[in-house]
């Protein structure tokens, strides 16, 4: 253990070392300069800083894996790897599959074949072994089954999200060098989706293959969680630090909510296991609102007034405006200080797989669904959808059975009562004159419903969404303050009044004096 320890020191001190030549001796030349000796560290710096850190990396858990897990086990997870990604690696630098367009520049190290720096396939040797590390020891507190499963598929997403808070500092402008180049302008600091796909399969590929050809399950007792913690954390700050000194926000964010945090449970012992449906859910709320954030902040400049009209706990049914199809969600979940359950409709889905990732997703957000009758008769000819007329009745009693449970539970559901938005880019009813959809009843009966349990009272907030189209989406985000169904003699008059003052607060020029609770340009 005490080698293990050793390297693991020398590792990160290569990680300090790398940081003190990007941060500071790259910036500031006089610093060291005027000695020979500072020349000297400093063509070290240059010539093998980008590969050291994931060498020592390397070995650390090569090492680890020998004494605390299993010879042929950590031998068969080197191999998988690193030959994998190494075969992944050469075809992506060649062809820009999977990846994307890319090539490496020649601060990591010399290239195998001249594309790809020989310390690459180490670091996904060493990272993702880690990863599928942390993974498994979450996934045995678990109550789930297959968990084998499980701790592969936790494996390659601790491995993505430490390549979304990576990646976009080592191609930053504000760096001194890069390390490597992308050919494309993408969507995520220049990185295109391709590679977030890449980097998620090819995990999963080699952490698949290595799990096969174990043949038997991995003993967590004799497991350590501080190593393979120490590792990963270790690799996810020196990418924040890289991040914060370029001024990039987002990517610390990913790292600490999506890889840190999870990643931490393991140094702590519970008390009893885990309930996995309830982390699963908790880290698919977490992810979604990660990335409509990341999406907001890239697309809209946002206004959000009324948020003191939330309340803390309790149920509550967020009676919006529909008025593009994608951005509105999103700006709710980055609004809105509740956890979220959106009430959605893919009756839009044409391709079966979709349908099939849709709605387990939609499970695990414990988001309700239901279908639009007039959706599949106007747009989907017979036999070309995903989904069925037949099945609206099936889909509408679980989505009101669903919504009553959640209200009944003190959650915050979210419901546009127009049905559809004015941007769609599959179908909408409403016509580019039309300002507003009339409400539909359903947010009223579902109320009604809730309430036939006593101790249930469900706050409607009215939230009223102003587009202003300019370069960026400018859209204000105004809540209201809350209306009670018993507080109406009737349905009607309800729905009345919650549509009044939804179109109110969708209308700046008549929009009621609101709070501004802060404008957040994302």
């Amino acid at each position: 253990m005490k080698a293990v320890k050793f390297l693991f020191c020398c590792h990160l001190a290569a990680l300090v070392f790398g940081l003190g030549g990007l941060l500071i001796a790259m910036p500031h030349p006089e610093l060291w300069d005027r000695t020979a000796y500072g020349a000297e560290v400093f063509n070290f710096g240059i010539r093998y800083a980008g590969s050291l850190h994931i060498l020592l990396g390397a070995a650390t858990m090569l090492l680890f894996g020998l004494f605390f897990i299993d010879t042929r086990k950590t031998l068969i997870f080197f191999c998988a790897s690193t030959l994998i990604s190494l075969s992944m690696e050469l075809l992506g630098t060649s062809t820009g599959f999977p990846f994307g367009p890319y090539a490496y520049t020649n601060f990591l190290g010399g290239k195998i074949l001249g594309h790809v720096p020989y310390s690459i396939p180490l670091s996904w040797f060493y990272m993702g072994f880690t990863s599928f590390l942390l993974a498994h020891l979450l996934i045995a507190r678990t109550n789930w089954s297959h968990k084998s499963l499980w701790s592969v598929l936790g494996g390659a997403y601790l491995l993505t999200v430490w390549d979304l808070t990576l990646d976009p500092s080592m191609t930053n402008n504000n760096l001194p060098i890069h390390f490597w180049v992308w050919y494309t302008n993408g969507l995520y600091f220049g990185m295109p989706i391709s590679n977030l796909l890449g980097w998620s399969v090819t995990g999963l590929i080699y952490t698949s293959v290595s799990r096969v050809l174990w043949r038997s399950p991995l003993d967590s007792k004799p497991l350590v969680a501080w190593l393979p913690f120490g590792i990963y954390a270790a690799n996810t700050c020196f990418a924040i630090v890289l991040n914060l000194s370029s001024g990039l926000i987002l990517p610390p964010v990913i790292g600490i909510l999506l890889g840190l945090l999870p990643a931490s449970l393991t140094l702590f012992a519970p008390q009893r296991p885990i309930d996995g449906a309830a982390f699963t859910r908790f880290m698919s709320h977490l992810t979604v609102r990660v990335a409509s954030r990341a999406l907001v902040r890239r697309k809209i400049l946002l206004t959000i007034e009324g948020v003191e009209w939330i309340p803390q706990s309790g149920p509550v049914l967020i009676a919006a405006r529909h008025f593009h199809h994608l951005y509105d969600g999103c700006i709710l979940l980055s609004g809105v200080p509740r956890r979220l359950h959106i009430l959605v409709a893919p009756d839009w889905i044409k391709q079966r797989w979709l349908r099939s990732v849709m709605e387990r997703a939609c499970e695990a957000l414990a988001w309700p669904i239901l279908l639009r009758a007039e959706q599949l008769a106007a747009y989907t000819p017979a036999g070309q959808g995903a989904y069925s007329s037949c099945e609206v009745q099936h889909y509408l009693r679980c989505a009101v059975a669903t919504s009553i449970q959640l209200l009944r539970s003190g959650e915050a559901l979210v419901i546009f009562p127009e049905a559809y938005p004015t941007i769609d880019p599959i179908f909408t009813p409403k016509q580019s004159e039309d300002a507003f959809l009339p409400f539909r009843a359903g947010f009223a009966r579902l109320t009604e419903l809730a309430e036939r349990d006593e101790s249930c009272r469900v706050a409607i907030i009215p939230a009223g969404l102003h587009y202003k189209h300019a370069k960026r989406w400018q859209v204000t985000l105004r809540l209201g303050q809350p209306l009670f169904r018993q507080d109406f003699g009737s349905t009607n008059k309800f729905i009345e009044a919650v549509e009044e003052r939804v179109h109110a607060l969708s209308t700046p020029s008549t929009a009621p004096a609101a709070s501004t609770e802060g404008v957040m340009q994302l």
